[in-house]
């Protein structure tokens, strides 16, 4: 299987070609619970994450909602 270039946060990763975002954040063990990702800026919702396919050069950031006042 051939391997793709993408950024997570800012950082270069390298994954399989065809991964879609549950796969990568199974992957990288990225927090689920209280997150929100988004590809090219676009927000994914999470009934999407099994469907939404990560293409070359993709650049997806993870947003973690925390409570403050």
């Amino acid at each position: 299987m051939s391997c793709i270039e993408i950024q997570i946060n800012g950082e270069a990763e390298s994954i399989s070609s065809g991964a879609s975002l549950s796969d990568i954040i199974q992957q990288f063990g990225l927090p689920e619970l209280g997150c929100v990702f988004s590809i090219n800026n676009v927000v994914i919702p999470r009934s999407n994450w099994n469907t939404t396919q990560v293409n070359q050069g993709d650049a997806i950031s993870l947003f973690q909602a925390f409570a403050g006042g």
